[in-house]
């Protein structure tokens, strides 16, 4: 009898530690949310703002504009320059005008003409000066006559060749490359002008608005900061004994002070320890080394602020 009673209480402590429930792992941790900070890449004052702080916008949606005159003049500039550039490559390619090369050639026919007349007459005067019938100066003129005729010969029949073969290739290649030092110029040009126009890259939300419209702004001062909309995520921390059990990969429940309930998932956890913050909620990790962990929440809404504090749980740890 004595045995039996000693034995009741041995089993009484096993069944209860048997159908004991294990308590629930608990981390705590807040909100952060991506943000994206927008500049404009010229500067300029700016002439139209489309959101303000709080409001929702769509990626393509444009934000701001700047005041454009400047930028488009100038591309109406460069593109004057352009098309005057392409006249002048026609124009070389073409080669001279019929009306510059046949004058050439009437030039060219009159002085070949006025030398022969005076080569005729040198020869006359070379003649004449071998039985010294004429003075050594008679003699000296006419030759002199008859070299410079040579001279302006020789100068309009190259000139006539270079009509009828046309524009040196290098001029033309010269030209060219003019040509398309202008057009990336405008590529510039036009990058800038497009640039005064400032588009959302992303969905979300504007929660800084740091100018108002008639500001100038310089390249590049943030004009806005949104968050958003799809890429929430949450900061916790966790000390040495969850290492290796806190995994990347591992499913999570998120709960905030309102009971709302968020799924997500373990996307990184920390190899370096670090200093509790004093962010940190749970008494026992205020004075430990920690590592951090994010998780990315799945089934995001718009109740879910930056900032906010909430609490982790994981379905696969009980301890």
């Amino acid at each position: 009898m004595k045995k039996l009673l000693l034995f009741l209480p041995i089993c009484l402590i096993y069944f209860t530690g048997c159908f004991q429930e294990k308590k629930e792992t608990k981390f705590y941790g807040n909100v952060d949310v991506r943000t994206v900070s927008l500049a404009f890449r010229v500067s300029g004052r700016v002439e139209t703002l489309n959101f303000d702080e709080g409001q929702k916008l769509k990626k393509g949606d444009i934000i701001a504009t700047l005041e454009n005159s400047i930028f488009k003049e100038n591309l109406n500039q460069i593109n004057a320059q352009i098309k005057l550039q392409e006249i002048q490559i026609a124009k070389l390619e073409k080669g001279y005008r019929i009306e510059e090369i046949e004058k050439a050639k009437a030039k060219l026919n009159e002085v070949k003409s006025n030398l022969d007349k005076t080569n005729k007459d040198f020869k006359r005067a070379e003649e004449l000066s071998k039985t010294k019938s004429i003075s050594v100066q008679t003699y000296d003129d006419a030759k002199a006559i008859s070299l410079n005729l040579q001279a302006q010969y020789e100068y309009a029949k190259s000139s006539l060749e270079q009509l009828q073969n046309g524009y040196e290739k290098e001029d033309i290649l010269s030209a060219k490359a003019t040509l398309e030092s202008l057009k990336a110029q405008r590529n510039i040009l036009q990058i800038n002008y497009n640039d005064t126009v400032l588009y959302s890259p992303v969905d979300g939300t504007i929660i800084t608005k740091v100018f108002e419209i008639g500001s100038i702004v310089n390249t590049p001062q943030t004009i806005v900061e949104i968050a958003k909309s799809d890429d929430y995520w949450v900061r916790s921390y966790l000390s040495e004994k969850y290492l290796g059990i806190v995994k990347e990969g591992m499913k999570a429940i998120i709960k905030t002070d309102s009971n709302k309930t968020y799924e997500g998932v373990v996307s990184f956890v920390s190899p370096l320890a670090e200093f509790t913050p004093k962010t940190v909620q749970t008494e026992d990790l205020r004075t430990d080394l920690v590592y951090r962990f994010r998780i990315i929440v799945n089934n995001v809404d718009d109740n879910l602020k930056q900032g906010m504090p909430v609490t982790i749980s994981f379905p696969e740890i009980n301890l």
